[in-house]
């Protein structure tokens, strides 16, 4: 069973529930935050992968790319992905979400760190 800390970043609560559920299921231990945390917080707070959802993405380009740097790895979850955005992290998944996709994408962004 996979194990290792996550942060969850999705200002849906639907959302943000229903990913927590499937990752802890998977043996994950799991933070969620509605809105993409301070720098500062990430570097006190490691993480082993980052999911962002792409509807938590506000301000500038560059804010957001600073917060996918210092969250590596991150999965991205989106419709349709920001073309600046997609080569800052290490997955996208399309949502809706299919079946394991998410637990999927997440052991793979891992491996890639490893």
């Amino acid at each position: 069973m996979p194990s290792g800390r996550l942060l969850i970043v999705a200002p849906d609560t639907e959302v943000r529930h229903s990913l927590v559920f499937l990752l802890e299921a998977e043996g994950y231990s799991v933070v969620v935050r509605d809105r993409p945390p301070a720098l500062a917080w990430l570097t006190k707070h490691r993480f082993d992968c980052t999911i962002l959802d792409q509807k938590a993405v506000a301000g500038e380009a560059y804010e957001n790319i600073a917060f996918c740097i210092k969250a590596h790895p991150v999965v991205l979850l989106a419709t349709r992905p920001h073309v600046w955005l997609t080569e800052w992290v290490a997955r996208t998944v399309d949502l809706p979400l299919a079946a394991n996709d998410m637990a999927t994408a997440v052991r793979s962004a891992m491996q890639l760190e490893a």
